[in-house]
C-alpha cells in the first residue's frame, strides 16, 4: 500500500485521523455558513435600480450565536486534540520492544532490542537498514537519532512524524494492526539525497516473526563463506572499511550505511533495483555517477576490475 495517513493501520495513526476528519466535518458547514452569508448578503443588499445600498449593523441574537458556537467549536478541537496528543506522546506505556533507529544521508539504519532472539553469534545485535519488521498487534517504540544532519521519519499509515536530530535522542511509537508493507521516508529536506531516504516497514503476524527472525538471524551470520573469502578480504583491506559497518567483520565505519543485509535489500540506495550481481557492480565502481552527492568515491580506476568483482561477489552473501 502506498504512504497515506488518512487510511490508519494502526492506533497511533487513528488517533490523528480522527482529529483530522472531525475538524474537517466541522470545517465544511463553517464555510458553507460563512460563504453562503457573504453571497446572500452581496446580492440581496446590493445597490441597484430601485434600491440604494446602506450599511447596517447590529443583531445581538447573530452576535451571540457567531460567538457561543466557535467558543464551543475551539474548547472541544482542544480537548480532542490533547486527548489524542497525550496518547501519541505515551510512548513508554505498553511497549513490546525498543528499536533503535539512526538516519543519515541517505539511509536508515535499525538496531533490534539487545534480546536472543536477535542475537547474532558474534555477540552483537541484529541490525537492519531501510526495512524494519515488526509484529502485527503490538506497540514497538522507536528512538530516533541523526548521524549528520536533521531527518524525519514518518510512515503515515502507522503513525505521526518525528525529527531525528544530531547528537539527541527522541521518541515515537509504531504499531499496525493488519500485516503488510507499509511505506514512508525522511519528511524533512536532507540534501541531495533526500528523495530517496525511504522507509519500510513489513509487519509479520505474530505466530511467524519468530520464524522471520531465525531466518534474518541465519543470513546475518552468513559472513565467512569460502567461496567469497577473497572477496571479503577485498573489502577489508579497502577503504570501504572506513565507512561501512559489516556485523561479524573488522567494519564498523560509520559514515556510509549498514552493509551486513545489503543483498536482501529492495533496492541500492535507493536507486538501484533489484540487488543483483549487475546492479552492485554499477554501484562499486562509480556511485556518484549514479547518485549525485553522495560520499561514496569512484572505485574505478582504483581497484581492478577483479578486485570489484571480488567485493560484489561477497557482498551478494550478506543477505
Amino acid at each position: 500500500m502506498g504512504p497515506w495517513p488518512l487510511d490508519p493501520r494502526g492506533p497511533q495513526a487513528e488517533a490523528s485521523s480522527l482529529v483530522y476528519w472531525v475538524l474537517f466535518a466541522c470545517a465544511i458547514p463553517v464555510l458553507a455558513i460563512v460563504c453562503g452569508s457573504l453571497i446572500y448578503s452581496g446580492i440581496k443588499f446590493r445597490e441597484r435600480a430601485g434600491h440604494e445600498a446602506k450599511q447596517f449593523h447590529g443583531h445581538n441574537l447573530l452576535e451571540l450565536i457567531w460567538t457561543v458556537v466557535p467558543t464551543v467549536m475551539v474548547i472541544s478541537f482542544t480537548g480532542l486534540s490533547w486527548n489524542k496528543l497525550n496518547e501519541i506522546n505515551n510512548v513508554d506505556a505498553g511497549a513490546a520492544m525498543t528499536v533503535k533507529v539512526e538516519g543519515r544521508q541517505w539511509a536508515w539504519a535499525f538496531t533490534y532490542p539487545d534480546q536472543q532472539i536477535f542475537k547474532l553469534q558474534d555477540g552483537t545485535t541484529l541490525v537492519a537498514g531501510e526495512q524494519l519488521d515488526i509484529p502485527v498487534g503490538q506497540k514497538i517504540k522507536i528512538e530516533l537519532t541523526s548521524k549528520d544532519v536533521i531527518h524525519s521519519f514518518w510512515v503515515p499509515n502507522l503513525g505521526g512524524k518525528k525529527d531525528a536530530v544530531p547528537g539527541h535522542t527522541t521518541s515515537l511509537w509504531l504499531q499496525a494492526d493488519q500485516p503488510g508493507t507499509y511505506k514512508g521516508q525522511c519528511f524533512e529536506f536532507c540534501g541531495e539525497g533526500h528523495a530517496d531516504m525511504l522507509i519500510t516497514i513489513v509487519a509479520h503476524p505474530q505466530s511467524e516473526y519468530a520464524t522471520w527472525a531465525v531466518s534474518a538471524i541465519a543470513d546475518a551470520n552468513r559472513l565467512n563463506d569460502p567461496r567469497t573469502k577473497v572477496g571479503r578480504d577485498t573489502f577489508l583491506a579497502s577503504a570501504c572499511v572506513g565507512c561501512h559497518t559489516v556485523k561479524g567483520t573488522p567494519a564498523a565505519g560509520k559514515v556510509g550505511p549498514e552493509l551486513t543485509h545489503i543483498a536482501s535489500k529492495p533496492n541500492i540506495a535507493g536507486v538501484l533495483s533489484p540487488v543483483n550481481q549487475e546492479n552492485l557492480t554499477k554501484w562499486v565502481s562509480d556511485a556518484p555517477s549514479i547518485k549525485p552527492g553522495i560520499l561514496m568515491p569512484k572505485f574505478k580506476g582504483i581497484l581492478t576490475d577483479q578486485q570489484i568483482n571480488d567485493i560484489v561477489q561477497w557482498l551478494l552473501t550478506l543477505k
